[in-house]
């Protein structure tokens, strides 16, 4: 249970009623002292999470429109009991809207073993996920045209993206399931990584053996590629079956 949010020291900690840190804030004491500073939370999610409007949520809370708007993008700080009114209103708890969830980039769309980078000019996708994450995750996200695999579309992968920034091949990815750039081929590769000597690389594509009705896409059968040399390599490191179950939320931009 959230018990109070102090400044101590220009660093903002929000405190559990037995006294543990749930949150540590470096503040700016320039920003502390003019009034800017905006504080993130997690108002936006949860509205939307809801299916309210926010001029229904506005006036349950007896507040202009405008209000609810400035509350969630931090412009205007609001209060632990307002935040518990909110949570009423919204069907959720304090903490939930208190405490911004981080948001995880789209890197691009799966198809059979390829995968299609988002386009920059669409301007920028990303999701609210419910647990915590490091700056750089991404996510690729299936969209089969194989009719044996339209079934499994909307399925998440999340990796690091070090290794695409580095252009290295991550030793973590030797064996198993992987996004990576073979050298000399345009498209971006979900597949098994295997090393040899001298430096080259067997891979088998078309891995995605879970997405398949029939089988004929399991590991045993996989087309394998040998003495390839890997512009980048990094390994999937979960694949979230059903995002929508588990409160995953594309966000707002």
């Amino acid at each position: 249970m959230l018990q109070a949010i102090t400044v101590n020291k220009f660093r903002a900690y929000a405190l559990t009623n037995n006294g543990e840190e749930i949150m540590n804030l470096q503040l700016d004491r320039t920003e502390l002292n003019n009034g800017q500073l905006k504080m993130p939370n997690n108002l936006e999610l949860m509205i939307r999470k809801s299916g309210m409007l926010r001029k229904e949520v506005a006036e349950r809370m007896g507040v202009r429109p405008e209000t609810v708007s400035r509350h969630a993008t931090g412009a205007l700080q609001f209060s632990v009991p307002q935040a518990k009114e909110y949570a009423m209103i919204l069907g959720c708890n304090a903490q939930d809207i208190l405490f911004a969830q981080k948001s995880v980039a789209m890197f691009g769309m799966l198809d059979d073993s390829y995968v299609t980078p988002c386009d920059p000019s669409d301007g920028e996708i990303s999701y609210y996920v419910p647990f915590p994450i490091t700056e750089n995750r991404r996510f690729i996200m299936s969209e089969h045209t194989d009719q044996a695999k339209k079934w499994a579309n909307g399925r998440m992968y999340m990796f690091e993206n070090n290794c695409i920034l580095s252009q290295t091949v991550d030793d973590t990815s030797f064996m198993r399931l992987c996004i990576l750039k073979i050298v000399n081929e345009k498209k971006i590769r979900l597949g098994v990584v295997y090393p040899e000597p001298g430096g080259t690389f067997s891979v088998g594509v078309n891995v995605d053996s879970h997405t398949s009705t029939t089988g004929s896409n399991s590991l045993l059968h996989t087309q394998v590629q040998n003495g390839l040399k890997l512009s980048w390599s990094t390994p999937i490191l979960t694949c979230i079956m059903q995002p929508e179950l588990i409160g995953i939320v594309r966000k707002a931009h």
